[in-house]
């Protein structure tokens, strides 16, 4: 990232900063706006944050450490809905549409658009797929999947599911962290300068980095939130529909755009990687976030329930990722599966009384796929690769 950009960014963390001090009363719409800046803006200080921090954290420990502050811009929105559901029932309802429009977003829209973008970036060399070598996020995608489904199927999120999926991320993140990375080095004047200066005053100017992203990410989840929701009514567009989509696409945007740049800059694997590894991160600690702040805004150990909507809005969610799961099962993501995956993430806006048809048909079409192309076989070959990590040990 280059210098100016960087100011753009402080600055954008800085205003909302400004608004709660001074305790400005602005216009919701005006209000909702800085929110946003202020939610990504975040997001881009944390990438720069944690980039140069890799430098002093033990690799043992990174993975988890990088993955928790990832999720952060992402999960700051949902954490504060599901804890005002715990209070006002209606809110938990947007919890669960801004939880199921991360993931679709992040699995029907980001995976393919960034496989079109480095086809294309690659069209002269007649490339037309991405060679992966995710074993481990694989097998652990699918995992949290399939443990989606019983969610779907009890009609319940719990403190033990919560419990289930965060053991699942931290085995997840332990495999991780075990495992050999060749990551290409992420080019930007800002993290050279930060990465250049003498370990305490880098380890302090990644540190104000955290702290101030953080600041900025507390202030604008709030104000944000609410703002959809009231802007919604105003304008008698469904709140549910805004909470679903603007904000997961506000949150997430920072980390779209750098894999966007990885993947234009022909590091395509690595790109879609970092996506998949953050599917694994939202199927698990994103779901498992819901009913712990619900618990806390209720004030006791509480079941979080889905009616008959948001059990559609998760089935939906999960069979997508099934699909998506077995299209890249033979370790490679061809530009064709990327157009039909992005395809069935249009046809869920068109035929929105569907959702539960179009889930069928997906899981259906999926245990199709994993016959024809002998799916259980790439199954049991990437279990091998991730038990050969443990033998290592």
């Amino acid at each position: 990232m280059n210098f100016p950009l960087f100011i753009i960014f402080i600055f954008g963390i800085l205003q909302i900063i400004i608004i709660k001090v001074l305790g400005l009363n602005l216009n919701v719409y005006l209000l909702t706006l800085l929110s946003g800046i202020g939610i990504i803006s975040s997001g881009f200080i944390l990438s720069i944050a944690s980039e140069t921090a890799q430098k002093d954290i033990p690799r043992s420990f990174a993975t988890v450490f990088l993955a928790l502050v990832a999720i952060l811009p992402e999960y700051a929105v949902d954490i504060y809905l599901a804890y005002q559901g715990g209070k006002d029932p209606q809110y938990a309802h947007y919890a669960l549409a801004n939880m199921t429009g991360a993931n679709r977003l992040l699995v029907g829209a980001f995976w393919p658009i960034v496989v079109l973008v480095f086809v294309i970036s690659k069209l002269k060399q007649k490339i037309y797929k991405i060679e992966l070598d995710i074993h481990l996020e694989k097998i652990f995608l699918l995992i949290a999947t399939i443990y989606g489904f019983f969610i779907t199927i009890k009609s319940s999120l719990t403190i033990f599911d919560a419990i289930i999926l965060i053991l699942i991320f931290l085995v997840y993140s332990y495999l991780a962290s075990k495992q050999e990375h060749i990551e290409p080095e992420f080019e930007g004047d800002v993290q050279k300068f930060i990465i250049n200066l003498s370990k305490s005053r880098r380890i302090l100017t990644y540190t104000l980095l955290f702290i101030y992203a953080g600041i900025g990410i507390l202030l604008s989840a709030k104000p944000f939130a609410e703002g959809l929701i009231e802007i919604g009514k105003n304008l008698v567009i469904d709140e549910f529909f805004l909470i679903q989509w603007i904000a997961p696409f506000a949150s997430e945007s920072p980390e779209f755009i750098i894999v966007l740049i990885l993947a234009l800059r022909g590091y395509g694997s690595w790109a879609i990687g970092t996506l998949i590894s953050s599917e694994v991160n939202q199927l698990t600690l994103l779901v498992a976030a819901i009913p712990i702040a619900f618990s806390v805004g209720y004030g006791s150990i509480s079941i979080f329930p889905l009616d008959n909507n948001q059990v559609i809005e998760m089935l939906l969610t999960v069979s997508l990722s099934l699909f998506a799961i077995v299209v890249i099962l033979n370790d490679r993501f061809h530009i064709i599966e990327a157009i039909l995956i992005l395809l069935f993430f249009f046809i869920t806006f068109l035929l929105k009384n569907y959702h539960f048809e179009i889930s069928i048909f997906l899981i259906v079409l999926s245990f199709i796929i994993l016959i024809i192309i002998r799916g259980f076989y790439y199954i049991s070959n990437s279990l091998i690769k991730v038990i050969k990590v443990l033998q290592k040990e």
